[in-house]
Parts: structure tokens; sequence; C-alpha cells
């Protein structure tokens, strides 16, 4: 856990440092003291063939005041993307999408479903390329909702107050052979609670500025 605990903190740092934050938004404490949910990708032969840490997800429910295109305000408890950071080295290489859609396919839930927070311009950017996610409803907190987010018919059963529930099963094609991996982990506890594949030690280590990049 320790290794996983410092990875977790070198990229919080990292993705602070990204989206000019005065302080992370991910670290190994706020994940133990929480329900949130946290990918990482892997790129298996850098690192002396040891592996580095070269992507993160962060994901969580929050319970928010959401408005519609009508104005009118709702009380949910959407999925939503907390934290998402690629190192600069591997961005525009295909890393970042690979990341997402593994997490879009474990959730079962679809693009538009998810609340963001304080997505960066190159987020946004990401969204509409890959996505068609352009327009945006307005809210007055720091979270981007997209056309699609809400139902089209009110949920009375299920997850209370919930968005993307109930979607059909995302297709899940074979993916080629690939040099990246991608594990998820839940909140770090030592209760068993650990759910992603433990590297070894040296995994840890993100690139930085490898000379070999």
């Amino acid at each position: 856990v320790g290794a996983i605990s410092e990875i977790l903190d070198d990229m919080g740092i990292a993705s602070a440092k990204a989206q000019g934050l005065l302080k992370p938004i991910t670290s190994a404490d706020k994940l133990r003291n929480s329900e949130h949910i946290v990918y990482l990708l892997t790129e298996r032969e850098s690192n002396n063939h040891n592996g580095s840490v070269i992507g993160m997800l962060k994901m969580g429910r929050k319970r928010l005041y959401v408005f519609d295109k009508t104005g009118e305000c709702h009380e949910m408890i959407p999925l939503c993307v907390l934290d998402f950071y690629v190192h600069e080295s591997r961005q525009r290489m295909g890393c970042g999408k690979k990341l997402f859609e593994y997490m879009l396919n474990v959730e079962n839930i679809e693009p538009e479903k998810l609340a963001i927070d304080r997505p960066s311009d190159k987020f946004l950017f990401f969204l509409r390329k890959h996505y068609g996610l352009k327009n945006s409803i307005p809210q007055t907190n720091n979270y981007v909702v997209f056309e699609g987010f809400f139902p089209r018919k009110p949920h009375h059963s299920g997850y209370p107050l919930s968005s993307g529930f109930g979607n059909p099963k995302r297709s899940r094609d074979t993916p080629p052979e690939s040099p990246y991996s991608v594990g998820k982990m839940g909140s770090l506890k030592y209760n068993g609670r650990h759910t992603a594949h433990k590297p070894e030690s040296t995994v840890g280590k993100i690139i930085h500025s490898s000379p070999v990049l």
C-alpha cells in the first residue's frame, strides 16, 4: 500500500501542476477517507521494464443540485469525474482515450451521463473530439454537464437521486495487444477493500523528465 500511496501522491501533484491548481485534489490520504475510485494507466515496458504510471482518472459520486435546460433544479447523486491526468509526454497518443474508455466500460455509463468537476480546456476538447460532447448546460457550481445528462423520463426507483443508471450495457470490443494496462483501486484501507493489482514498488515512479522519452 505504501508504494501505491506514493503513486497517488505523485500523480495528484502532477495533475494539480498541469491544471494550475494551488494544491492537489488527489492524494492517498484523500482516497483513504472517501468512497472514490481511481483508475491508473501504466506503460509496462518503460522504467527498465518495471513499468511507469502515466495516467490517472478519479471518479466518485457527489450530491449535486443540477439545472436542466429549462432552468429546473434537480437534486442528484451522479457519477463525477473528479480528476483526470495523462503525463505530458504521453498526451495525444491515445492514452487518455484508453483510460477513459476503460472507466466507461467498468462503470457501465455513457460519457454524457457524467458530471465533470472543473474540467480544463484540454479535457473539454478531449470530450468534444472523442464523444461529441460540446453543448453544456450552464450550472451555478463548478461542475459541467452536457445535453443528454438528464434521463428522458424521471427515475422513480433504483439508486436514489442518481443519474446514469439503467443504461444498456456498453459494448466491449476486444482490445488489440497494447503496451498499456489499466488498474482500478478503491478506498485505500487495510481491510481488503483495496482492489488494484499490486505493482512492484518501482512501478510507483511516474515519469517526470526521463531522458529516454
